[in-house]
């Protein structure tokens, strides 16, 4: 049996009732709905206030609020389809289909945005950090959510997938000065090094600690391997005299010392000392021409 419902002049109260089963369920979506809105709004607006505060760029930022906003548009979509009552076991089978299409055309890109978050939140580095990222060096210029920008010693600039950093082995010559002084104090009065070494650090820390307000610099290491064919005696009074004649260059002397022997030859390992990373850019190179064009190689015996 139809009912009809009453006639709203004559009586409004029960032509109210009558229509309130049908559009209940509606206005509780609308209020739902509404304070979903209200709930992403704050939540975005203090996501974005945190994400400037820390030093994340514009792009980052967006990226973030991107992914906000997807989370909340599928929350939404679900109070709606939970509101219509659907068949669950087809909407069940349509949302698994739609989610394997979706996580197969998205996989690549969805594994550089967790592994970006993952840079963003560990902060292995930091924009105007110079770093080493598996075989790739140079000062970090953009950091967001799928790749990091690299300035690199040939002035080009390479992109890098946050995937392929999150695998690779990260060296940042970042150093907190505070922390390397104590280190080097402490090992200047080691009686068991070199008297001359000793003076050395002394003098070098005299050097560092006119730059310690700054809080930070950065400690750039080097190797480089020459055959037991050299005079390694020469090749090292040649050392001292380039590290003396550079000294002026860097905040302290640049120092070296032998690293490891591999097959027929020895490794000496060498460090100098910046305050800007474009520093390591703009006068590494020529610092290692010099070590490196000391004298030819000996005749190799017949």
């Amino acid at each position: 049996m139809i009912q009809v419902p009453p006639d709203f002049l004559i009586d409004p109260i029960g032509y109210i009732q009558f229509y309130i089963p049908m559009v209940g369920p509606y206005i509780f979506l609308a209020i739902q709905l509404l304070l979903l809105l209200i709930i992403y709004w704050v939540v975005v607006r203090i996501f974005r206030r945190s994400l400037y505060a820390v030093g994340m760029g514009t792009e980052a930022t967006g990226s973030i609020t991107l992914i906000l906003r997807l989370v909340f548009f599928i929350i939404s979509i679900t109070l709606l389809i939970d509101s219509l009552n659907p068949d669950i076991t087809a909407l069940l089978s349509i949302t698994t289909i739609f989610g394997m299409a979706l996580g197969l055309a998205f996989s690549q890109a969805l594994s550089n945005i967790v592994s970006g978050l993952y840079v963003l939140v560990a902060r292995p580095f930091q924009i105007g950090d110079y770093v080493r990222i598996g075989n790739t060096e140079g000062i970090v210029r953009e950091i967001t959510l799928n790749y990091t920008r690299i300035l690199m010693p040939d002035q080009t600039r390479q992109l890098l997938p946050n995937s392929k950093i999150v695998t690779s082995e990260v060296t940042n010559f970042r150093i907190n000065l505070y922390d390397y002084i104590k280190e080097r104090e402490e090992e200047s009065e080691d009686k068991l090094l070199d008297r001359d070494y000793r003076m050395y650090l002394r003098k070098g820390i005299k050097q560092l600690k006119k730059m310690a307000a700054d809080g930070e610099a950065f400690r750039y290491t080097f190797d480089l391997t020459y055959h037991m064919r050299f005079d390694h005696g020469e090749l090292r009074k040649t050392f001292k005299r380039v590290c003396d004649e550079w000294e002026s260059e860097f905040v302290t002397k640049p120092t070296y010392n032998v690293w490891a022997a591999p097959g027929a030859g020895l490794t000496y390992r060498f460090a100098i000392i910046v305050k800007e990373p474009m520093t390591i850019i703009k006068r590494l190179s020529d610092f290692i021409d010099n070590l490196t064009t000391i004298y030819d190689i000996p005749d190799a015996d017949p």
